[in-house]
């Protein structure tokens, strides 16, 4: 890979390099990206192979319009825009994907506005401006180099300009996501009302290995094999048994005294007193929260990065799902594999998070884990490891239990 600065970008390229050690010191594989300039005096180009990326920013002299980008992971920031909230509100009616304004003017506060995929508008707010511009941009420009989409890129931005020459680990490091916002029509479905009403908590102890399956024989199989915790996850919402599928999975999770999240459903789960649900990150923009929570029902949620991490950490769910880790085939991502050295840091970001009277959510790793790898992302210091195929393929189902057991009761390196 390929980092190629405008000519003259002394300062810019010393924080890049600066960042990209510091990247290197937590595991990122940075030895083969390379640091040149060249004659574009505007424009930074983020080079693999055949792909190109372009950022340009106003602190580099970059000139913006409606023209000045066709391709949609091209990035352009604004630092020096000089916009309220109430004026950008205007301008991002023109916004394309990869716009991002930093240092949007707020009566309290400082606010991040970008565009991303679809043109979704996205804030994070932060108690300060950013003192330096360039340091900000070198951040930026490397956590997209190291593949991080944009929404989790202006995060650790924001981060890394206040970690003091560290890799940022702490949730005081990081702005906090916006859910909430007329001005730029910005809403996490009932989240906000939600909020002050924590989801119960669940016991890390008890989380354990957490299998996903997809009917309620498996559900059946699995708690009669001493499995704690289990997700129904049925794909068909049009199944003409899918409520009574649900009631049944309900009524084992009471006889077993066994944890069952039912995933996706939550007004069945409501209807039929479930023990939890699970959601994805869209579903949360039309569910109830409100009324789960009201309802004393466990609620989990998936996360794909920084941002949406700390986003869904002001709903106070009951665990949060971290992936996918590897490349799965169970369903279609809206994410690229986060792989061994972001779960790690997420796991730093999360054990520094309060839960209940504790410190760190209970986290479930998900996606591609099987026995092979279990080991490594059990050392991640995660919670639970969350596994499909590795137990619906398995030939002997109570045998790969008890080595899923074995890797996650025998402790952890480091």
């Amino acid at each position: 890979m390929k980092l190629i600065l405008p000519s003259g970008s002394h300062t810019l390229r010393t924080h890049i390099l600066s960042v990209l050690s510091l990247a290197k010191q937590v595991g990122f594989s940075t030895d083969n990206i390379t640091v040149s300039c060249s004659d574009d005096l505007y424009t930074i180009i983020v080079q693999q192979g055949d792909n190109a990326r372009h950022i340009s920013a106003d602190i580099l002299g970059s000139i913006f319009n409606s023209e000045s980008s066709t391709n949609e992971r091209d990035v352009r920031i604004r630092y020096l825009h000089d916009m309220s909230e109430s004026q950008l509100s205007t301008s991002l009616e023109a916004a394309q994907q990869g716009d991002v304004f930093v240092d949007v003017v707020t009566a309290s506060q400082w606010l991040d506005v970008w565009s991303c995929r679809e043109r979704v508008i996205k804030a994070s707010a932060a108690a300060s401006s950013v003192n330096d511009h360039t340091k900000h941009l070198a951040w930026l420009v490397v956590s997209i180099a190291l593949d991080f989409p944009l929404e989790d890129a202006v995060m650790v931005a924001r981060a890394g300009c206040v970690s003091r020459e560290t890799w940022p680990s702490h949730l005081n490091q990081f702005p906090k996501p916006v859910i909430e916002n007329a001005n730029l029509d910005i809403r996490v479905g009932w989240a906000v009302e939600a909020s002050s009403l924590p989801f119960p908590t669940v016991s890390k102890s008890k989380l354990g290995l957490y299998p996903v399956v997809d009917s309620v024989d498996w559900v059946a199989k699995l708690l009669d094999l001493g499995i704690k915790t289990v997700q129904l996850r049925i794909k068909q919402s049009d199944s003409p048994d899918l409520e009574q599928q649900i009631v049944q999975a309900i009524e084992l999770g009471t006889k077993y005294r066994a944890q069952v999240f039912i995933n996706d459903y939550w007004q069945l789960a409501i209807k039929h007193g479930a023990y939890g649900v699970h959601l994805g990150q869209e579903d949360i923009e039309i569910a109830n929260l409100k009324l789960l929570a009201e309802q004393g029902i466990a609620l989990g949620l998936s996360t794909h990065g920084y941002y949406e991490l700390l986003r869904i950490i002001q709903i106070n769910p009951s665990y949060i799902a971290l992936g996918h880790i590897f490349p799965t085939t169970t369903k279609e991502m809206p994410s690229k594999p986060q792989g061994l050295i972001k779960l790690g840091l997420y796991q730093r970001l999360i054990d520094s998070i309060p839960y209940g009277k504790q410190m760190g959510y209970p986290t479930v790793a998900i996606g591609g884990i099987d026995l092979q790898t279990a080991t490594a992302v059990w050392n991640c210091g995660v919670t639970s490891l969350a596994v499909v195929r590795a137990i619906t393929l398995a030939d002997d189902v109570h045998d790969v239990i008890q080595q899923f057991h074995t890797i996650m009761d025998g402790g952890r390196d480091g």
